[in-house]
């Protein structure tokens, strides 16, 4: 009887050592994600260049300018600019100061 309750004071302490070091490991095991902000920032429709307003129109009639936004990296800006239809689904498209689309891949 006495080495029973030996061992069960002995697997006790052991199982709670068990948690504790469980509880320890997890907690250094903690993964920080950075996330990458879109560098892209709100600017009013109206202060979008005219080749942009004319490329919309030309290529995107049945939609109209719902935000945009623009970033610029080395001196070159890029505007997103999102778009809506009639059936308020949204897209965003980036296009160069001349007005031209930007490929898929320029976009990511």
């Amino acid at each position: 009887m006495k080495k029973m309750l030996i061992a069960a004071v002995l697997f006790a302490a052991f199982g709670f050592n068990a948690m504790y070091a469980y509880t320890v490991v997890a907690s250094d095991d903690q993964v920080e994600v950075t996330v990458a902000q879109d560098e892209f920032k709100a600017i009013e429709t109206d202060s979008l260049p005219q080749t942009i307003k004319d490329a919309v129109a030309e290529n995107y009639k049945d939609q109209t300018i719902k935000a945009a936004y623009v970033k610029e990296t080395e001196g070159v800006k890029t505007y997103k600019v999102t778009l809506t239809d009639a059936e308020t689904k949204t897209s965003d498209v980036l296009f160069n100061e001349k007005g031209e689309i930007l490929p898929v891949e320029e976009q990511k």
